[in-house]
Order: structure tokens, then sequence, then C-alpha cells
């Protein structure tokens, strides 16, 4: 492995987090923080093909990914099953589905949308008073949560992983450790309309200046022409 790593320039990870832990582990190696990027948005459905029509009711909270209990859906439905300000949505699907439903059973605020198409997920996130990120895994870089940005709707993100760094970089969200600290974040943002607007903006503009496919290819092009130089360099001496 040592003399594996020798011959890479540079290793890429996508947030400092994950730099940092691979440092602690010994990886004594060029590391580059280098975030990934979600292509803009397509043209908004007119108000006439709004997905799920009428039965959709305002205000709500929602959870974007696959139904596995890495991803932390079980720890939100209890939740909402004593918080009657808002639904929660969950677009998705995956294996632990039967499970969670089962556990969402008797509680008309929680419900389950399936697989949705990015177009129709795009209306739903710029409706949502937030997208709420309760993964128990490690995330080095969730993708919903600039998908989110772009839409201009905040984030509560557990304090886990690479999460809390991309809500501090932003601005864009809250960061929670116990159902007290999600409560709170809802709260507030039910309460307080126009900080809700704010965060999303925040979130927009981070979104607009790190995350997009031209910001990233710009970083990833000038690393190219750093490392190349740097051997030019290392050739000429």
């Amino acid at each position: 492995m040592e003399a594996s790593v020798k011959n890479v320039d540079a290793f890429i990870t996508l947030s400092h987090s994950s730099k940092d832990i691979h440092c602690q582990m010994g990886l004594n190696v060029p590391i580059v923080n280098l975030p990934p990027f979600v292509s803009s948005a397509e043209v908004a459905l007119p108000t006439s093909e709004q997905p799920f029509g009428e039965t959709l009711q305002e205000p709500y909270f929602l959870f974007v990914g696959r139904l596995e209990k890495l991803k932390g859906l079980q720890t939100l439905i209890p939740v909402f099953h004593n918080y009657r300000k808002a639904q929660l949505l969950i677009a998705g699907t995956g294996n632990d589905e039967p499970y969670l439903r089962q556990l969402a059973e008797g509680s008309d605020n929680i419900r389950f949308l399936g697989y949705v198409p990015q177009r129709q997920l795009q209306s739903l996130y710029r409706r949502a008073v937030a997208v709420i990120v309760p993964s128990l895994c490690y995330e080095i870089f969730p993708l919903v949560i600039i998908e989110a940005f772009r839409e201009q709707a905040p984030v509560i993100a557990r304090n886990q992983g690479g999460m809390p760094e991309i809500i501090e970089e932003s601005g864009g969200g809250f960061v929670y450790n116990a159902d007290e600290g999600l409560v709170a974040a809802m709260d507030r943002l039910l309460a307080e309309p126009s900080y809700r607007r704010e965060l999303g903006l925040r979130g927009y503009q981070a979104y607009q200046q790190n995350w997009t496919p031209d910001a990233h290819l710009k970083r990833y092009l000038g690393l190219i022409c750093e490392i190349a130089a740097g051997l030019a360099a290392k050739r000429r001496s």
C-alpha cells in the first residue's frame, strides 16, 4: 500500500471531515477536498401538473432517500406520531419500506410517496418547510442536501459525518443531536416563514457558488493544471 500510494498525485475527498479522518488514520499523502455537484434544476412544473394534486397537504417536512435503516427514517416516524403541526412526506423506496410503513401506522400526517421522478421531486423540495436528513451512518456528502439547497429549501440534518460541515458552510439550515433539537428547529421554521426563506436563500447561494457542475469542473481542472505544473517543475529541476 505504501509503495502504491506514492504513485498517486492527489487523493480526492468529498468533504473536509473525510479528509481529516483519513489523515488521522495515517494516510500521509496529498489529499484534496473536492465536493460533488448536482445539475441545475429542470423547468418547473406548471401549477396544473404539481405532483399529487390536491391531496398534498401543507405545511410539510420532506424526507428523500432510500428506505433503509442506515438512513434513519425510523427515528423520524416516532417524532411525527406526536408532532401534529405538519406532515412528513417520504419520497423513496427500499428494503425496509414494509417495516417503516408498519411503524407509521395510525399517523395520518405521515405519507409515503414511493419513487418520485426528479422533476416532481424538485416541486416537493420547493414547497417543503424543510428537508430532514436523519442519517445514522457516516454520510460523507449526501446529495439530497444540495438538491434541497438548489430549490431554496432549508435542511435539518443530524450532527453526523460530513453533514454539519455542509450546513455550517452554507448557513442553510440546522444541525441536531437529539429529537428535542429536531423539534425545536421544525417549530422555528413553522413559526418564522421569513427565516425559513432566509435559510433557503443562503443554501441556494452556497449551491450556486460551490456545488454546480461549472464550479466543480473549475476546481477539478484547476487541480489537474496544478499537478501538471508541479510535475513539470520537478522535471526541470
